[in-house]
């Protein structure tokens, strides 16, 4: 007799069993991150229009204080329209869409909503102090209505400024 023949071979390695296992697993941890990483990328996308809109107002209400003319912002449920108006004519809600010079049209990613109202071509005009009387709040429209989506996803603009916040409910609170 061998003296070999007593031990068992030495096997090294991994079974079949094993590494599709290990694939398997693998392949779900994969699925996981790429869906939130989607989700973050939305949210991080939503957070930039609403900081875009909120810089683009700021703008128009500055603009309108340092060249002391008019300026309004026509909020459409997929874009909104810049206009400056000349230091002549004063615009009304009634003639600011169809008079002025556009300075500015942005389309946008995800849809916007004006609180308790409809888009009607109703401005958001600033006066050559920066003041305005049409004060109103716009929310971006949330991927999901039932989750907490973006950090910050409405904007309140008021007489003297505009404010940037995270939707409660029907309230956009301030950050």
């Amino acid at each position: 007799m061998a003296a070999n023949s007593d031990k068992k071979p030495n096997r090294s390695g991994f079974s079949l069993i094993e590494l599709i296992i290990t694939i398997a697993v693998m392949g779900i941890v994969v699925t996981i991150a790429t869906l939130n990483f989607n989700i973050w990328q939305k949210k991080s996308r939503m957070d930039a229009q609403t900081r875009e809109i909120f810089t683009d107002l700021n703008e128009a209400r500055t603009n309108a204080v340092t060249q002391k003319i008019y300026y309004g912002i026509i909020f459409q449920p997929n874009s909104y329209v810049i206009k400056s108006y000349d230091s002549a004519t004063v615009p009304t809600a009634a003639t600011a869409a169809s008079t002025g010079t556009t300075a500015m049209t942005k389309n946008l990613l995800f849809g916007i909503n004006k609180a308790g109202d409809v888009f009607d071509n109703t401005p958001v005009l600033f006066d050559t102090t920066g003041m305005t009387i049409d004060m109103c709040t716009i929310f971006v429209a949330p991927l999901d209505p039932d989750k907490d989506e973006a950090t910050v996803n409405c904007i309140t603009i008021s007489a003297a400024r505009v404010n940037m916040g995270k939707i409660n409910g029907t309230a956009c609170e301030f950050k």
